[in-house]
């Protein structure tokens, strides 16, 4: 039990750290996928891509935790819509973070892990997906 206080404590102090820099030299206090999903999970995307690209650099950063990176990067806007999501994009960061987890996704250069990721898509975002998918 208090290992997992522990934990808590690890991944909150990266989530409220005074600054990016902190949070990112604070990750290597992270041992598992586990707690990698959970740091990404609850993290505010408004801080910026500086804390998710050093946990997809993490040694134990899973397929699951780049698959959640990609999701709640708003990744699946750019399987929808391809290049255009990124047509009035006022940033480029999120244009680069979106298509490197992309690409590394679809090279294979996560290892499976042993949690799963199921995003929430609605049943139009997964038509389009499926119907996207016979085009190409």
């Amino acid at each position: 039990m208090k290992w997992i206080s522990i934990k808590r404590q690890q991944i909150s102090d990266i989530l409220y750290a005074e600054s990016n820099a902190k949070a990112v030299a604070s990750l290597e206090q992270l041992q598992t996928e586990d707690e990698l999903f959970v740091l990404l999970d609850n993290f505010n995307w408004d801080n910026g891509f500086e804390v998710p690209k050093a946990v997809l650099t993490h040694p134990k950063c899973s397929l699951s935790v780049a698959l959640l990176a990609f999701y709640r990067a708003d990744g699946i806007r750019y399987l929808l819509e391809g290049e255009v999501a990124f047509a009035n994009s006022l940033s480029t960061e999120w244009e680069g973070f979106v298509k490197n987890v992309y690409t590394k996704i679809l090279r294979g250069q996560f290892p499976s892990g042993t949690i799963s990721f199921q995003p929430e898509i609605t049943k139009i975002q997964k038509f389009k997906l499926k119907k996207n998918k016979t085009r190409n």
